[in-house]
């Protein structure tokens, strides 16, 4: 079930906006273009400087944390979630999920781009958030805390983007 909000909204409210789901998951950040001062490196399980950009990787307790303090921010992001009893090691990382010019997105059926993840909740260019999910209660809980979301799949067709 994928969701798209034609607007920008914070990091902060999109975690909260999934409420105890987010505790479910195991989070792979990639493709990020924002502020995670290094002061706040501490609530990450892994952190890793890769061709492709960095990866970090945090558990969905302290992600809530995290994404709390006054001076995070993202304006681009992937954050994949991975049930919380996976843990991916980076040497086996095999896919760097992407936004930014990633046009996968904008086809008739996006998809999760790593195949272990559950869900995956993109941030576009301070524009847009989207949330690919296998996970239909996860997709509801997001859906009723932003009732302006549309499907992802009727977004693309609507604008023609593919």
């Amino acid at each position: 079930m994928n969701t798209i909000i034609d607007r920008f909204t914070s990091i902060q409210q999109v975690i909260d906006s999934l409420g105890t789901q987010v505790t479910k998951y195991n989070w792979m950040l990639t493709d990020v273009d924002g502020n995670i001062p290094d002061r706040h490196l501490h609530y990450f399980d892994d952190v890793r400087e890769f061709e492709e950009g960095w990866v970090y990787w945090i558990k969905g307790e302290q992600l809530i944390q995290f994404v709390h303090m006054p001076d995070v921010y993202f304006i681009w992001g992937v954050f994949s979630g991975f049930d919380s009893k996976q843990y991916i090691t980076f040497e086996q990382l095999d896919v760097y999920p992407f936004a930014d010019g990633n046009a996968e997105l904008w086809i008739e059926s996006p998809h999760i781009q790593h195949r272990a993840a559950v869900c995956e909740l993109i941030l576009w260019d301070s524009s847009h958030v989207l949330l690919l999910s296998k996970n239909s209660e996860l997709t509801e809980q997001f859906r009723k805390a932003h009732p302006d979301w549309r499907s992802l799949e009727e977004y693309n067709r609507t604008n023609e983007l593919y």
